[in-house]
């Protein structure tokens, strides 16, 4: 059986030609063509929305790229102020100790004893003249009220506001 059907295709020097049935084709392309439609529109629609996604994600990512530059260069501007600054506060402070090394060097410290003792008629203090107290503070010491001038009470008492009868 499979010879025969050779000696038919091999029969002859031309190829049949068939003829092609164009009608149910064309019925076919008519059913296919509302599915076509409908995921044609459905693809169109997807591809809208992921190219809308996809706008949306490259605005953010260019958007942080240019935030980002920019903190980068407000950092390295405020790093290179902080440093200049820096610079100018080391070189103010070298300046300062020099002025005072030459201030501290220009006083003449016999000089001023001189002109106090001998022209001002000042005296160094007593022993007895000299109290020393617990202030609490170590920066100055500050006179609310008169020193007074009673024999009875020791220095002491009348600085302090304090009496030996009120000891006891």
């Amino acid at each position: 059986m499979s010879t025969g059907r050779r000696r038919q295709a091999i029969e002859g020097n031309t190829v049949r030609k068939l003829q092609p049935q164009e009608q149910p084709r064309r019925q076919e392309r008519r059913e296919r063509r509302p599915h076509r439609q409908e995921r044609h529109e459905k693809v169109q629609y997807v591809n809208v929305l992921y190219t809308v996604f996809l706008a949306a994600a490259s605005c953010m990512v260019l958007w942080s790229c240019i935030n980002y530059l920019q903190l980068q260069a407000e950092t390295t501007s405020r790093v290179k102020n902080i440093a200049s600054l820096e610079t100018k506060l080391e070189e103010l402070k070298k300046e300062n100790d020099d002025d005072y090394t030459r201030i501290m060097t220009s006083v003449d410290l016999d000089y001023i004893r001189d002109v106090a003792i001998n022209e001002l008629g000042m005296v160094y203090a007593q022993e007895d003249q000299v109290i020393f107290y617990d202030g609490g503070t170590k920066d100055y010491v500050r006179q609310s009220q008169e020193i007074p001038q009673s024999g009875d009470e020791s220095l002491t008492d009348q600085i302090l506001g304090s009496s030996s009868a009120g000891r006891e």
